[in-house]
């Protein structure tokens, strides 16, 4: 079955709201913690992940080191991550999450499962389940078209 051009104009609109909504919650569930959107990232992956290597973050998050090292000086600089050094190759650091930075993701996290309850209020109960499973093909469908060589992006 061929998809309609009117479809698609009308998924991208719908994608817009749902990227504007996104960006509202997780703004005002960050700003608590006076951190921003790559920071909070950051802190989530730590919080999963524990102590891991800067490496294995930039692979994780899809950013270069460069870019990450600057996100952690920050957020060393706000007493959120520690840095370890490899005590068998000092060439190789690790990073964690402090105290305060736990301390910052548990409220984060506090309350957006707080509000992502609060959302499933509004989504009938027998939709539930279909609505992850949809949200999981989406974000599979995203992941495999930004790697796809044939891929041109978009320009806005």
């Amino acid at each position: 079955m061929a998809i309609k051009m009117q479809d698609i104009q009308a998924f991208r609109g719908k994608l817009r709201v749902l990227e504007r909504e996104i960006e509202r919650s997780v703004l005002s569930q960050t700003k608590c913690c006076s951190v921003t959107l790559a920071q909070c990232h950051l802190m989530m992956e730590l919080d999963g992940k524990g102590e891991t290597s800067i490496k294995d973050l930039s692979k994780t998050l899809e950013l270069d080191k460069s870019t990450l090292s600057r996100t952690i000086d920050a957020m060393v600089n706000l007493d959120y991550i520690d840095r370890i050094i490899n005590p068998l190759d000092r060439r190789f650091m690790n990073i964690s999450l402090t105290q305060k930075g736990q301390e910052a993701t548990d409220s984060i996290n506090r309350m957006c499962n707080q509000y992502y309850l609060e959302l499933f209020h509004y989504v009938p109960e027998d939709k539930h389940q279909e609505l992850l499973e949809n949200i999981e093909i989406l974000v599979d469908a995203l992941l495999k078209l930004r790697k796809s060589v044939k891929n041109p992006g978009c320009c806005c």
